[in-house]
């Protein structure tokens, strides 16, 4: 059983490595926030729980850590990606437990803190590990679909972990929600175990079996590596998309902060209906979102799909926005969250989707690294600003007169139609992407002789007719 010569057990492999992912994510980032603003809500503010939701994010900055050091040493009798991997699905389950025996929640926001930052530096190490085996195996005309297939399998993980925890979370505390979360995690660190990254390769360390593949030395100089790397990202089409990708969450950041106090504290919705809304109702929605989204940027090109997706975003929020009036009708809010959850999964797929694209040179999984690090720094940063945006919002309505609930609700219909609005200039950055200019980067790399891998680049195959993303007819390139 091995990935490189079977589709089927890359989808399964790959699937469940982003489904173990979504599990803690759902419930880090709208279960307990929402059960903390429901059960404490006097403790818990748009500060506090911006915060929260931000500090899951830090570390997965340190992606940009992982990735050289994963890059240059590993147990490669194993595979380049599967020792990492299974490792640090190990220490993710090891770390929930700091949050067992925790008591009144009331007064624990540091505690929480910490346990959510050590735990998402083993998520993050995680994440960094399976997306550069993606970038190992996977052909170039199957990327769009398997990132669709990926993110799928997250947005299942994350809305099982929002739904059927919020539950749990009332029935049995926070410890029976780490007990269930653990138990899922070991279930899915058993598919790596099983399935190897080529055939012939070691299951365990200690097993019979040789290295595979074009690369077979289990370290390589990490200066070598950062050389690449920048050398990758000079190319002026992944300079622009690396700003697009440092500002294009401020907007989504911004708004699952607000509407999720929103919805609690002004609204009257309980911590059960907002993450029911945010997690079941939406879990249709964001699987098609997202296998749609990923068989659309195979087809007709991923900057098409990137623009409906985060696009869509700032379409819904401004129109919510206008409409405060329809805020009382269950219909209208829970068509919002609807809305945006599925255009963000479409959004997300296209972005993984281009960025494997557009990842070249001998240090491609490191350079896709580099863009999913800053994506998530664009994410924290959104999450972050929701606390000042409403203080200023909040500022402002009062300014003018309004009090009491209605200069709060004024604040939130600012602070969701400033999120809408600063989506959209980011999308003016995709026009200047191009995919051509990457094809061109990688046959000069052959031409001049840099040591090349193919285990190790993006698309190991030519061009298809069908690939439209920078805008050009479907001539062979």
């Amino acid at each position: 059983m091995a990935l490189s010569n079977n589709r089927s057990h890359r989808i399964i492999t790959f699937c469940a490595l982003y489904f173990a992912q979504g599990i803690p994510w759902g419930f880090m980032l709208l279960t307990l926030p929402s059960y903390l603003i429901d059960k404490y809500g006097d403790h818990f503010g748009d500060d506090e729980i911006g915060r929260l939701k931000a500090i899951i994010l830090i570390p997965w900055s340190f992606k940009l850590i992982w990735a050289p050091i994963m890059d240059s040493f590993t147990i490669r009798s194993m595979g380049r990606r599967r020792a990492w991997i299974i490792g640090a699905e190990l220490m993710m389950a090891l770390t929930l437990l700091g949050l067992i025996g925790l008591g009144d929640l009331s007064d624990q926001l540091t505690a929480l803190l910490y346990m959510y930052f050590l735990h998402n530096c083993f998520a993050s190490l995680q994440d960094v590990c399976t997306d550069a085996m993606a970038v190992d195996l996977l052909p170039a005309n199957e990327q769009g679909q398997m990132n669709g297939m990926m993110w799928g399998s997250k947005l299942v993980g994350k809305a099982g972990g929002a739904w059927a925890l919020s539950y749990v979370i009332n029935w049995g505390g926070i410890e029976a929600c780490v007990a269930v979360q653990i138990a899922l995690l070991v279930i899915v660190m058993a598919v790596p175990l099983i399935i190897l990254e080529r055939p012939g390769e070691r299951r365990l360390p200690w097993s019979a079996g040789e290295p595979q593949g074009t690369h077979l030395a289990g370290s390589r100089d990490p200066v070598i590596t950062l050389t690449e790397t920048l050398r990758a990202i000079g190319l002026p089409t992944l300079s622009i998309f690396i700003v697009f990708t440092l500002v294009k969450l401020f907007g989504t950041g911004i708004n699952e902060v607000v509407v999720n106090t929103l919805y609690i504290k002004q609204l009257g919705w309980s911590d059960i209906e907002f993450t029911t809304a945010s997690g079941l109702y939406t879990l249709g929605l964001v699987i098609a979102g997202a296998f749609v989204g990923g068989m659309f940027a195979d087809r007709y090109g991923r900057r098409l799909v990137l623009c409906i997706g985060y696009g869509g975003f700032s379409a819904v929020a401004i129109v919510f926005a206008l409409c405060p009036h329809l805020w009382g009708e269950r219909w209208f809010t829970l068509s919002y969250v609807l809305s945006y959850e599925m255009l963000s999964a479409v959004g997300s797929v296209g972005f993984l989707s281009m960025a494997m694209r557009i990842s070249w040179s001998t240090a491609a999984a490191t350079v896709f690294t580099v863009y999913m690090t800053l994506s998530n720094v664009s994410h924290v940063v959104g999450n972050w600003l929701a606390g000042p945006v409403r203080s200023v919002t909040s500022d402002y309505a009062a300014s003018i007169g309004l009090a009491g609930t209605e200069a709060e609700l004024y604040s939130y219909q600012l602070t969701i139609g400033f999120a809408g609005l600063i989506s959209l200039p980011a999308l003016l950055l995709l026009l200047r992407v191009r995919t051509a200019e990457v094809d061109a980067a990688k046959a000069g790399q052959a031409d001049a002789g840099f040591e090349t891998n193919p285990g190790e680049m993006v698309d190991v195959d030519p061009p298809r007719d069908h690939d439209h993303d920078d805008g050009e007819t479907g001539s062979t390139r």
